[in-house]
């Protein structure tokens, strides 16, 4: 796992590489929803979380606290800006694409759902993530600036208290989806300060000790523990308030995935071929996320062309492993091709325009 480059990696490789690991993932249980199977069922109860926790680790406290102002623009930009954007060119392509492709739902139910800021039951768009990753960051460095003056350890009772935040904002609105997915920000938060305090605790370095060996037991551990866990709670969607059987083992078996994601990828950043492959991912990981739907039609497209004519669930689970590699792919070259080299479009997708070229981009930041 550690083979083909014995030199030492920049130590915050690693994070883009979490990055690239988590997009793959994202894409592939997208592939297959809503085939419900073991991978799904075990990959949505972490990838999510993922990023979330990454928005922690890389929050750096010291710099943003006296300046929340200037962060919850810089933010907004990278995050509202593309939902909002991205959102209402859905909802007008939808109008004449509707008639003639299954987009799950019709433009008026997109406009309505839209205002609600959740929906529609089952089959919500994907764009849910920007909101809820901006809000959920927003709130933990609200309460962490209003928690300064007192002990660091005193932000674990935030833990605890956002989890039941969320319980509660969900039985006050069940059977309904929770308007504008305030329990998903509430948990997105959760997620947040979880990878602050890593941050905090052991810095942004490589998830490594000095022994393979622990390593290798630790990961495995984890990856058991995160697998009893995840089939405890049963498939996880935050897009449409499903948290599982339980949203306590969801907070737990996510950070269970997250962490055996990150020593996964500071692994793999010993492999260059390997580590070259998933930075190029994680770097545009946003991109690759808000765009890689688009490829999954162009499948339902060519099996017409064929006359192939199969019910939905049965077209899933024959032909998600090309969902999954068009998705991966034309996203890909989309976003580097396209998407970065035109300022208008980086700012629909980004929030702002590209400076640096995608082979010039640093390893990471320091948020």
């Amino acid at each position: 796992m550690m083979a083909n480059d014995t030199t030492v990696p920049p130590r915050l490789d690693w994070i883009e590489v979490a990055k690239g690991i988590g997009i793959t993932f994202v894409v592939l249980v997208h592939s297959m929803i809503p085939w419900l199977n073991p991978v799904t069922i075990h990959l949505s109860a972490f990838t999510i979380p993922i990023f979330f926790v990454l928005g922690g680790l890389t929050y750096n406290n010291d710099r943003h606290r006296d300046d929340l102002r200037s962060f919850a623009v810089s933010r907004g930009k990278q995050f509202l800006i593309p939902y909002f954007c991205l959102y209402i060119i859905m909802m007008i392509l939808f109008v004449p694409l509707s008639p003639n492709i299954d987009t799950a739902f019709t433009p008026a139910e997109m406009a309505f759902w839209f205002l609600y800021g959740n929906g529609p039951p089952l089959s919500a768009s994907h764009l849910w993530f920007l909101p809820v990753m901006y809000f959920g960051l927003m709130l933990f460095v609200v309460t962490d600036r209003l928690m300064h003056n007192l002990p660091r350890y005193s932000r674990v009772i935030l833990a605890v208290v956002f989890p039941l935040l969320a319980m509660f904002v969900q039985s006050l609105f069940v059977p309904n989806l929770v308007p504008w997915r305030l329990g998903g920000v509430l948990i997105a938060a959760t997620f947040v300060l979880f990878g602050n305090m890593m941050r905090h605790v052991k810095g942004l370095g490589a998830w490594l000790s000095n022994s393979k060996a622990v390593d290798v037991v630790l990961f495995s551990l984890l990856s058991i523990l995160l697998v009893i866990l995840s089939t405890l709670n049963g498939f996880t969607d935050i897009a449409v308030d499903n948290f599982g059987e339980s949203m306590w083992l969801y907070v737990v078996a996510g950070m269970m995935g997250t962490s055996a994601v990150f020593i996964a990828s500071s692994a793999v950043t010993y492999s260059s071929r390997v580590r070259n492959l998933f930075m190029a991912l994680g770097k545009n990981s946003q991109e690759l996320y808000e765009i890689h739907p688009l490829a999954f039609y162009l499948v339902p497209l060519a099996a017409i062309a064929l006359g192939i004519s199969v019910g939905p669930l049965e077209f899933v689970q024959i032909f998600w492993p090309l969902r999954f590699i068009l998705g991966v792919i034309i996203a890909f070259i989309l976003t580097r091709y396209v998407i970065i080299r035109y300022r208008i479009l980086s700012i629909m997708f980004r929030g702002s325009p590209r400076i640096d070229p995608p082979s010039q981009t640093k390893s990471s930041s320091n948020g």
